[in-house]
């Protein structure tokens, strides 16, 4: 009997989680989605649009890619070559901003791959970033938005 009580009040120790179900310590919520991709536009390439410019209203962009910048530099995640997948050293990084052309101010959208929790109980959902993908803006002769080119996959350390 008293093995059957110590054996209840014993923490779980957390479980890997299936879609639609509970963690162990249930504070997330249920796995709605293990890894989900998508694009933001965190730069405004028309003055005109201004749906985009509501949207962006909140962001400071400035910020948002400085601190992501630091957080390469200072070790806290790490670069992957978007195609071939190898580190990009700081040393490595430094040398590309260093690069003729390159402009912090061009990365206008970011790519996030992210896994997602949805708690109804609470009322709440969270998203945890797994990786980010920065795209460079890229303009045709004319000076219009062409596309975005990818620049480096970004890991975080969680």
């Amino acid at each position: 009997m008293i093995g059957l009580l110590l054996a209840s009040c014993r923490p779980e120790s957390p479980q890997p989680t299936d879609k639609g179900t509970l963690t162990a310590d249930s504070s997330p919520g249920y796995l709605v989605a293990d890894t989900i991709t998508y694009n933001v536009v965190i730069r405004n390439p028309d003055p005109e649009d201004l749906w985009t410019a509501r949207c962006l209203q909140g962001l400071d962009r400035q910020a948002f890619i400085d601190n992501i910048f630091k957080m390469l530099y200072e070790g806290k995640a790490v670069a992957h070559h978007f195609e071939t997948r190898e580190r990009i050293t700081p040393a490595q990084l430094k040398n590309l901003e260093s690069e003729k052309g390159f402009n912090r101010d061009n990365i206008g959208m970011i790519q996030f791959t992210e896994t997602w929790y949805l708690d109804p109980q609470q009322n709440m959902m969270t998203k945890k970033v797994l990786f980010m993908v920065l795209g460079y803006d890229y303009y045709t002769s004319e000076g219009e938005l062409f596309g975005h080119k990818p620049l480096f996959k970004v890991e975080l350390f969680q």
